[in-house]
């Protein structure tokens, strides 16, 4: 099994304009005879889901999204440009996609140079039908892109969205993924998102 979410601690890459996240004791065994660490994040820190909500005023929120999108098989396709096409979209792929791309290097501190998909190749995807679409940093979207064109292709397909993963020791193929998020009301939910090898 590989766990492929990025650890919520001090210091989390944070998209840029995002509250970073926090971390601190809140009791101690020495002075409360417990330990309880409190926590201030938001619904897209690290590895995390995007609702319909999270784009469209209308959308779906988190807890309106079946958990057995999260859960299944996935094809993981390996790109190594700066942008996802739809030449990049192989003929062949299961119903949940994954993409690692340079990026999975890029988590040290953010980089605004990030590989991301187009609109034009989340059009295909959509026309595809897919459940879930994957990427392996903190936004699908090209920084900087006045508007969300990728996101509201997929969102609009009520086709989930899962960003923040880490995928720099996966090999692309077909996987099975298991990736439960917080049950969250909002525009999205953390998650903790792992691959395991097919049966047979």
């Amino acid at each position: 099994m590989i766990d492929i979410s990025l650890p919520l601690r001090n210091g989390l890459i944070t998209y840029p304009g995002d509250a970073a996240y926090e971390e601190y004791q809140y009791k101690t065994h020495e002075k409360d005879h417990v330990h309880i660490m409190r926590v201030l994040m938001e619904t897209h820190s690290g590895t995390h889901f995007d609702a319909p909500y999270h784009m469209i005023r209308d959308g779906k929120r988190a807890n309106e999204i079946p958990l057995d999108k999260f859960i299944g098989p996935v094809t993981v396709v390996q790109v190594d440009k700066d942008r996802i096409g739809p030449e990049d979209i192989p003929d062949v792929h299961r119903e949940r996609i994954i993409f690692k791309t340079p990026n999975s290097e890029k988590y040290g501190r953010f980089d605004t140079s990030f590989t991301y998909l187009t609109p034009e190749g989340a059009r295909k995807l959509a026309s595809r039908r897919v459940r879930l679409v994957g990427i392996d940093y903190l936004s699908i979207e090209r920084f900087g892109s006045p508007e969300p064109l990728a996101h509201r292709e997929l969102l609009s397909r009520d086709i989930v969205i899962l960003e923040g993963l880490y995928l720099k020791d996966v090999e692309p193929g077909d996987y099975e993924l298991i990736c439960l998020p917080l049950s969250m009301y909002e525009d999205g939910a953390p998650c903790r998102a792992v691959l395991r090898e097919l049966d047979g």
